[in-house]
């Protein structure tokens, strides 16, 4: 929808709310929708394997960026046990497998996934568009250039089971900035000693922004920019 409101208070520009789908990375969103904007970006990216909520912001200015980056994101999704990847999320080439012998009970699940709550210590995956050198970390990662991305520090105030049946978690997830939720399944699966990697993943929030709030991309290209709209719920 078009969104006057604003995230904890910091915001009043105007933003459109975007239910991304799967499939389309979040820079061809914003593609999509520039030639309507005199100028157009996005805050907080989207996989193209995930779906749900993404900021769109039009006039901006570099502030709103960081404002909506520092809000509160709620993910809901399931990860797989068993495999582990590259990109540590389905779309990406399996690096190893185990499906025989580590099958955790549902208590040793809950008990590990508590371990991520709080302030972490997490590495960002391989696969990102952080940089190394001046490049991206994908684009070295395709070249077959292994990359380390350091360690940083970031807040996971809320990471639950909400439904368990080997070898997939539904999992829900309330996270600070700069949390890679591809990287809590991959460290899940490391602890657990039996891989896991990202089976799917939607984001619901931002700040006070929800994605039952937003227009699918379909009906903003038809009209959703035109005047003030009703949310598609």
């Amino acid at each position: 929808m078009l969104y006057t409101g604003n995230c904890e208070s910091k915001i009043n520009k105007l933003v459109i709310l975007v239910d991304k789908p799967i499939g389309f990375s979040s820079f061809q969103i914003v593609r999509a929708l520039k030639p309507r904007f005199r100028k157009i970006g996005h805050a907080g990216t989207l996989d193209p394997f995930a779906s749900g909520l993404l900021i769109v912001l039009t006039d901006y200015d570099t502030k709103q960026f960081q404002n909506y980056e520092s809000c509160e994101k709620e993910y809901r999704g399931e990860i797989v046990l068993g495999i582990a990847t590259d990109t540590y999320d389905i779309s990406g080439r399996i690096t190893a497998q185990d499906h025989l012998y580590h099958r955790p009970t549902r208590t040793r699940l809950e008990s590990t996934v508590r371990d991520f709550v709080g302030v972490i210590d997490q590495n960002p995956p391989p696969f990102s568009a952080l940089k190394q050198g001046g490049q991206k970390l994908y684009a070295l990662s395709r070249k077959g250039i292994t990359v380390k991305p350091p360690k940083r520090t970031v807040k996971v105030s809320l990471f639950s089971v909400l439904a368990y049946d080997y070898p997939v978690i539904t999992f829900r997830a309330v996270v600070g900035r700069g949390v890679y939720i591809r990287s809590l399944a991959h460290d899940l699966g490391a602890r657990l000693e039996i891989g896991a990697t990202m089976l799917s993943l939607r984001r619901h929030r931002i700040g006070d922004c929800a994605v039952t709030q937003a227009y699918t991309l379909g009906a903003l290209l038809h009209h959703a920019w035109e005047g003030d709209c009703e949310s598609t719920g």
